[in-house]
């Protein structure tokens, strides 16, 4: 009571700009950001999402490149005739010569046009018999020493690898090469050869790049091997991707994808750093959407406020001044359109008001002079008998100039409601019985929930189902419309759509039994016990004041016979109910009912 005083003193136009800045501003605004910060997390989570996609496509090319060398790698190990060749000692160049024309010649080459991955297939042997040259090589010192055999000599066991050089041919720079290294040795030959043999087949290093630079709009790329050195790179070389000991992949926008678990590339890996650019390039753009979007939507809710607000708070303030002068005995009438609305029915009531005064008024004035004593008493008793009349008939007064504007205006559906407001208002202040015929309480309780259904319009409706037989019974007054005001007040409007409110009436041996459910949210089982007990205590409740006067109610005239129950129903809702014995009935129809 004391808040609603409070909320009274506020003036109008600071009531106007705390629901403008409470319920329309902030949570614009509140909307506006949590969709931002939402949307740029979104972005964020795709785009790192989208980069582990690239990253992880280059690496599976890699990989593929690699195992189709390791493939080709195999068909030439498992080759007998050319083992058979290699491994034989030739005792002159000559037979070495022709061993290479008639076996030797082609074997390497008829796979660099089927592979295009594969650049260049050599093989070298330590058969000093052997003459070096096309694609056979004498192993000499320089090879041993060279950066792609001598792990391979240095670490035995190792059948295939992977290594990434320079090599210099002749007075040329220093060339990149990888290549995949496999020790025949540890191949498919059964018998152990004479000769030590080694395949070197060089991977197309273009090829490498182009899958690398493939990525560079989004991602800077680094081929690491197994002693993280940088092999390839792409992008922005001021921007390392990661420091000398690794600390730097932990971040964000660093990536890292293996290369695959097998023995050959493991501890290979490529690391990718994103392009901040295009993220921040997305968030711009999300920015300035949301931005715009807050913008519109901001501006048009309060133009049309500031508009319809502004319509109502000037009319009412006339109105509010042309009354502060009746007190001064001044019956001014409000000069301005009035409108149709609600506003414009007070302010048209309170013309007629004052022209009916001011015509009283200057019909006292032309009465004789020695009746002039009799008719200001008589115009006293007569303002009086006015002003009493405003306290308990102002609001059917106000209905009524509200429904003539409906009417008047086709408005059907809010004729009905008025109307039943009206003969509910006036069945609230005039009746005073304590029994009355369920339907009667029926029909009062029918026309509460037709004014629900005008407020929630499609997402309620209601069914009522009544016992013919029991039309005629007496019940407490305000029994069933407050079971009815709970299930649409706590049942229904936290649901979208489909609302029904049931109410049933059947009489039976055992008595009368009415129940009023709904298929809303229903209520939790530990709630729906503490509410039952506190519905029977003395205790303060919050909330559900309904349930308890009707209780209240029923105690009252049938005390501990009558049965009040409240379930939730196994299709969803709650279902309250109550059970009069028959006896107890009877004897209630015949007390007599107070009647003020």
């Amino acid at each position: 009571m004391k808040v609603s005083n409070r909320i009274n003193d506020i003036p109008l136009n600071l009531k106007f700009l705390m629901i403008y800045v409470l319920c329309i501003l902030i949570p614009i605004i509140g909307i506006n950001v949590f969709f931002y910060q939402q949307n740029s997390d979104n972005i964020r989570i795709r785009e790192q999402e989208n980069l582990r996609k690239s990253l992880d496509r280059a690496a599976a090319e890699l990989h593929s490149m690699i195992d189709e060398s390791v493939a080709v790698s195999h068909s030439i190990e498992g080759d007998d005739s050319l083992n058979e060749v290699l491994d034989k000692t030739y005792d002159s160049p000559v037979s070495s010569y022709d061993s290479y024309d008639s076996v030797l010649r082609n074997k390497l080459k008829r796979y660099m046009p089927v592979y295009p991955n594969i650049l260049e297939i050599r093989i070298y042997t330590y058969n000093r018999s052997i003459q070096t040259g096309s694609n056979y090589y004498v192993i000499n010192q320089a090879e041993e020493n060279s950066p792609w055999l001598k792990p391979m000599l240095r670490e035995a066991g190792h059948a295939f690898r992977v290594v990434a050089y320079s090599e210099i041919s002749g007075t040329t720079t220093p060339s990149k090469k990888m290549s995949v290294i496999s020790d025949m040795d540890q191949g498919f030959s059964i018998v152990k050869p004479d000769y030590r043999k080694f395949l070197r087949i060089d991977l197309n290093v273009d090829k490498i790049y182009d899958i690398l630079t493939r990525e560079k709009d989004s991602l800077s790329l680094q081929l690491v091997n197994e002693n993280n050195q940088i092999v390839a790179e792409t992008g922005d070389r001021s921007k390392p991707v990661y420091d000398a000991d690794m600390t730097d992949w932990g971040k964000d926008d660093v990536f890292v994808s293996n290369l695959g678990t097998v023995s050959y590339v493991q501890g290979w890996k490529l690391v990718g750093r994103a392009n901040n650019d295009r993220i921040t390039s997305l968030l711009d753009e999300s920015r300035r959407s949301i931005l715009w979007l807050a913008v519109i939507s901001t501006l048009i809710p309060s133009l049309l406020i500031f508009v319809m607000l502004r319509s109502y708070h000037y009319r009412i303030k006339k109105l509010a001044r042309h009354m502060d002068r009746v007190r001064n005995e001044r019956f001014d009438q409000v000069m301005l359109p009035e409108g149709k609305d609600e506003i414009g029915g007070l302010i048209n009531a309170y013309n007629v008001m004052t022209m009916k005064i001011n015509t009283l008024i200057n019909d006292v004035y032309k009465l004789e002079i020695h009746q002039k004593s009799l008719e200001v008493e008589r115009v006293r008793m007569e303002m009086n008998m006015l002003q009493s009349q405003m306290n308990p008939h102002f609001l059917f007064n106000t209905l009524n100039a509200l429904l003539v504007v409906a009417t008047k205006n086709g408005y059907k559906d809010v004729t009905e409601i008025i109307k039943s407001l009206s003969l509910l208002l006036r069945r609230l202040l005039r009746r005073a019985d304590d029994l009355v015929p369920l339907k009667e309480e029926l029909q009062f309780t029918l026309m509460y929930l037709q004014i629900e259904k005008f407020r929630f319009g499609d997402r309620f409706d209601y069914v009522v189902d009544i016992d013919p037989r029991a039309s005629d019974i007496r019940v407490p007054i305000m029994s069933i419309q407050p079971l009815a005001e709970n299930a649409c007040k706590h049942g229904l409007q936290a649901i979208k759509g489909g609302g029904i409110v049931r109410i049933e009436a059947r009489l039976s041996e055992r008595g009368l039994t009415v129940s009023v459910a709904d298929n809303g949210i229903g209520m939790e089982q530990e709630m729906l016990e503490r509410l039952q007990q506190a519905v029977r205590s003395e205790q303060a409740m919050e909330g559900h004041i309904g349930l308890r006067n009707v209780y209240r109610r029923l105690e009252l005239f049938y005390h501990e016979c009558v049965q009040f129950r409240m379930m939730n129903s196994p299709e969803g809702g709650l279902t309250v109910s109550f059970q009069i014995p028959l006896q107890q009935l009877e004897h209630a129809q015949a007390k007599p009912s107070a009647v003020s």
